[in-house]
């Protein structure tokens, strides 16, 4: 695809993904609207309930006030009751925040929708750029150039994440930065020698060796590596920022690329060469220096945070107070693997009724180790159930027909099963193929098997499998143009 065509593709694919977000937009939040208007004649005719019950999902009420929160300098917290002080980072608040600025007290909710349909096109531009990072290396030619563009055909039109983009909820905005996350990560790797550079079939090097003329290796500059470090520190912030449950992604993805490389050993780095003409090389050394520069900056963006919280409670808090919560909602006697989080209440009651900890200890710290401590203690009591449930948690993760209200149709339900299965068994083919042949690509299904664990434990939905969705895209394209290739190879011999 020449250059030329490649710019007109990827700006008519563009604005058909942005077209079919903003039109999804203008029918959810009519329909939301609407039966949220109905819903309040029917009993007391609040118009405040009606404006919380056109959010459709709980979570995006609490998003909202604090969105407001932070646009007018006002007390981060939410529910006039209850006084959530830490119960949320500011994340997607902050995004929200700009919305406030614009339109007063009361935005319109179908201005978040535009909002995120505007994340949801940008995400489609970072897949081909994603895709391009891994595949398009120096001398790419023939099918390999479509990979990045039907990456973008893949997650551009995708019903879940069309539909996800135009929800009031953190996702969108997250893929966006867990996007730029792993395009930084990639590119460190391969700085450091961790990942190879061309991502190709290792058999066709191995077929035809380059005859290299010597040249003196360029050598890596260290700011080569610090810049990279401190935009992956920035990056892994933002996600953190935007879902706390991202706090140990990176090093659990850290862990098994280097793995990874310690199981390759230096298989690439003559080819690296070949392709850069620089001097690749792994060193623990270089690695432990982004490493501390990464995590530093990481740590500094968060500081304001941290800081705030410290002064609240006194404790290290360095994402929310989330997890007894959430724990709870996942491990419970009555727990489905759906979320139901009414219990919250109860645990409220009682913790008011008898502190389970020192009073002069921040109220909604004891909350979360009462609800902690609660889940922990039915684990110990019940881990046969607890395995079941995990094994059901995972089923509702990656199962091809959702449960949830929202896709209830039999039509949505067929449409998203149909645009689900061929990408999610392709995507792991394409990902087996990348790591047999030591390639990069398959690091796009580790956040898969971290979400996967995560949610054995937590709640379940296929609204958290979305994160992953954007590199099984790339996979299965992947899939489909190295079989091709494969093809045309025994055609010819």
């Amino acid at each position: 695809m020449q250059r030329n065509k490649l710019v007109v593709f990827w700006i008519v694919l563009l604005f058909a993904a942005l077209v079919a977000r903003i039109a999804v937009a203008f029918y959810w939040d009519n329909k939301v609207r609407s039966e949220a208007d109905s819903a309040a004649v029917m009993t007391d005719g609040s118009e405040a309930n009606s404006d919380r019950a056109a959010f459709f999902f709980g979570d995006s009420d609490s998003y909202w006030n604090l969105g407001r929160a932070l646009a007018f300098h006002r007390p981060y917290e939410f529910d006039p009751e209850r006084h959530w002080q830490i119960f949320r980072t500011p994340g997607y608040p902050a995004v929200l925040a700009p919305l406030f600025w614009i339109f007063g007290e009361n935005p319109p909710t179908l201005a978040a929708r535009i909002q995120g349909a505007l994340f949801g096109t940008l995400n489609v531009a970072l897949v081909g750029l994603l895709a391009a990072s891994l595949f398009a290396f120096p001398n790419t030619k023939g099918r390999w150039r479509w990979i990045p563009p039907l990456s973008g055909v893949f997650v551009a039109f995708d019903p879940t994440l069309v539909f996800q983009s135009v929800l009031i909820l953190s996702e969108e905005s997250f893929l966006t930065f867990s996007l730029l996350q792993n395009l930084c990560a990639i590119n460190l790797a391969k700085k450091l020698g961790i990942l190879p550079y061309p991502v190709r079939d290792m058999r066709v090097f191995a077929k035809k060796p380059p005859i290299l003329e010597w040249t003196q290796p360029i050598p890596t500059a260290w700011l080569d590596l610090f810049l990279p470090a401190i935009a992956l520190g920035v990056t892994t912030a933002a996600t953190v920022y935007l879902r706390p449950s991202w706090y140990y992604f990176l090093p659990f993805a850290a862990v098994i690329a280097a793995d990874f490389r310690i199981w390759t050993g230096n298989a690439h780095e003559l080819e690296d060469f070949y392709y850069t003409r620089k001097a690749i090389f792994f060193s623990w050394r270089k690695l432990a220096v982004a490493a501390v520069v990464t995590l530093s900056v990481a740590l500094f963006a968060l500081n304001p945070w941290i800081e705030r919280n410290k002064r609240l409670t006194d404790q290290f808090i360095p994402t929310s107070l989330q997890m007894g919560a959430s724990l709870y909602d996942g491990l419970n006697p009555n727990a489905t693997g759906a979320s139901d989080m009414r219990f919250v209440d109860e645990f409220r009651q009682a913790e008011l009724n008898s502190p389970s900890g020192p009073t002069n200890v921040h109220f909604e710290v004891r909350l979360d180790r009462r609800m902690r401590n609660a889940a922990l203690d039915w684990v110990k009591s019940n881990p046969g159930k607890a395995i079941e449930l995990a094994f059901v948690k995972v089923y509702r993760l990656w199962a091809p027909l959702p449960r949830e209200r929202a896709f209830s149709k039999p039509v949505l339900q067929t449409a998203l099963a149909v645009s689900f299965i061929p990408v999610f068994l392709l995507g792991i083919a394409g990902g087996v193929r990348s790591f047999r042949r030591r390639g990069a690509a398959w690091t796009l299904l580790v956040p898969a098997l971290y979400i996967t664990c995560l949610h054995s434990i937590f709640v379940s939905s296929i609204r958290y499998r979305t994160p992953v969705w954007y590199g099984f895209s790339i996979l299965a394209a992947y899939w489909i143009l190295s079989t091709v290739d494969q093809w045309r190879e025994k055609r010819i011999n």
